[in-house]
């Protein structure tokens, strides 16, 4: 479900961004279609087409306007609905035409509508549907009003147009993948530790954002627990970057272990770990800083752990405050660890 939320997303951007251009040149191209049939076609019923080119020269022409003015912020967000109403639109002009005119080939009007369309609209669910509407609408027609070329001709032409606007609806479903793989890994490297894996600084201030509505919503209790671990510097100096580089890699492994799958563990500094635990009473959030000093003992790793937490009858209290004062706690642990209180 997620995956296919992001790929939605990102075909709406796709989208959007190919119908500024599409509604630019498509007002200009319709206005001259409609220009050049009142002026120069005789044609019995054209006037129909005509009409119909020139109000989707005039539809595409203000959504060009509001794309480009910024004002066109409700396209952008529903730009897939957006999409399939321009290309049914621009669709329904061949075929306004051959229901008017009974003339229903040579249609070349017809057949670049259907690679358009499969161009414009990636999303292959809703450009087949538009596609094969039209398809339809075309036999019929022609079976309502004969073809002057054979059968197989007529079929042939359909099916190249079928197949080009197939091959160019993968192509735009590539990039769209593409995109999508680029931004997700674009996304984890700005939001992960690349020693440890776990989440960095961006990454648990991200996870915070959407935790005040959710607060606000539930009122669940939320803890923060601060771990610094003692020594790095000494580890450093003494055996090199890389055995420091392991002990923090312990460390995480550790945090891991200790910690629930919901909480959201991440490195804020070179030896500093924040712990984000939602829906987590006072009194659980001491017996899970108990397991991580049990683990941390285990592993042969001293650290100063700090605690701060905010019950559901204090919902107004956010992220940036209890990381504060888990940082202060964590500082009166070492400080009292250091002056051989604890």
């Amino acid at each position: 479900m997620a995956r296919r939320t992001i790929n939605r997303a990102d075909q709406a951007i796709v989208i959007a961004d190919a119908m500024t251009p599409f509604c630019g040149i498509g007002c200009l191209l319709f206005a001259i279609v409609a220009a050049t049939q009142f002026a120069f076609d005789p044609t019995p019923g054209s006037w129909a087409s005509s009409t119909l080119a020139l109000a989707t020269s005039v539809v595409l022409g203000i959504a060009f306007a509001l794309l480009r003015s910024g004002h066109g912020e409700f396209m952008r967000t529903h730009s897939l609905p957006f999409g399939i109403t321009v290309a049914t639109l621009v669709g329904l002009n061949p075929l306004v035409y051959i229901l008017g005119t009974q003339i229903t080939y040579p249609a070349i009007g017809m057949l670049l509508v259907i690679v358009a369309i499969g161009g414009l609209l990636h999303d292959w669910f809703w450009a087949m549907v538009v596609i094969l509407g039209i398809d339809t609408i075309w036999v019929l027609t022609a079976f309502a009003y004969g073809i002057p070329v054979p059968p197989a001709t007529f079929v042939a032409q359909i099916l190249k147009a079928n197949a080009l606007a197939i091959v160019l609806n993968v192509a735009r479903t590539r990039t769209v993948h593409r995109f999508e793989q680029a931004r997700l890994e674009v996304h984890r490297l700005a939001t992960t530790d690349e020693l440890t894996g776990l989440a960095n600084q961006r990454g648990l201030l991200e996870v915070a954002r959407e935790l005040p509505t959710g607060r606000r919503a539930a009122a669940p209790d939320l803890a923060v627990v601060y771990v610094d671990v003692d020594d790095l510097k000494s580890v450093n100096d003494a055996h090199g970057h890389a055995a420091g580089d392991t002990l923090i890699r312990a460390v995480a492994d550790v945090l891991r272990t200790a910690f629930r799958p919901q909480d959201t563990i991440a490195r804020v500094g070179g030896d500093e770990f924040a712990v984000l635990l939602a829906s987590a009473s006072a009194p659980l959030a001491r017996s899970l800083v108990d397991r991580v000093h049990e683990h941390l003992a285990e592993a042969g790793i001293s650290a100063s752990i700090g605690t701060a937490t905010a019950p559901s009858r204090n919902p107004e209290m956010d992220l940036p405050d209890l990381l504060q004062q888990a940082d202060a706690a964590m500082y009166a642990a070492k400080s009292a660890r250091k002056s051989g209180h604890s």
